[in-house]
């Protein structure tokens, strides 16, 4: 068993990986569609209808990852980062964490969907503009694969977070620890 100060320390530590994957989120939301404007303004109906369907998981991703931030600092509004937790911070966290998993699972799912209709895409509309010079454009995964990356990074910090809340709720009592 580790000492009620350490394990603390441990559950701040978790706290602010799932923060910062929140925001790791939110970033690669704001940078998930860039380079598939292209289909939308020089691709065939296809292609733009695929950039619509990337501007749906877009919008969602977005909103996912803002909710992420807003829990993670309600916990820390909780004081989740010094305290261990009580009846209804459990709850939260609970709650919160069931959230997150859902959001990470969700998200992988849409992701793997549609990075396998982008392999299947006829890309042959955009090849007269890439002659031209009018437009650079290479096909690639890597998108879709730091988004699945991100997905399965944020589900361990997650996990990481509500078994570390679980443990400390259960195993450290309030004044048995000194100020971290």
């Amino acid at each position: 068993m580790l000492p009620a100060a350490r394990s603390l320390k441990v559950q701040r530590t978790g706290l602010f990986l799932y923060l910062s994957f929140g925001v790791l989120f939110l970033i690669y939301a704001l940078g998930f569609i860039t380079d598939t404007y292209l289909f939308y303004a020089y691709g065939d109906k296809g292609l733009a209808n695929f950039y619509g369907e990337m501007q749906r998981i877009n919008a969602a991703l977005l909103w996912r990852s803002i909710w992420i931030i807003v829990f993670a600092v309600f916990l820390f509004l909780l004081e989740l980062g010094s305290h261990a937790a009580g009846l209804f911070t459990l709850i939260v966290a609970g709650i919160v964490a069931a959230g997150s998993l859902a959001f990470s699972l969700t998200s992988a799912l849409e992701l793997a969907a549609i990075r396998g209709t982008y392999r299947a895409l006829d890309l042959s509309s955009l090849d007269r503009y890439i002659e031209r010079g009018t437009i650079t454009y290479t096909p690639s995964t890597l998108t879709f694969d730091l988004g699945l990356a991100l997905c399965v990074l944020f589900l361990c910090a997650s996990l990481f977070l509500i078994i570390n809340v679980f443990y400390n709720a259960f195993n450290v009592k309030e004044g048995t620890y000194e100020t971290i």
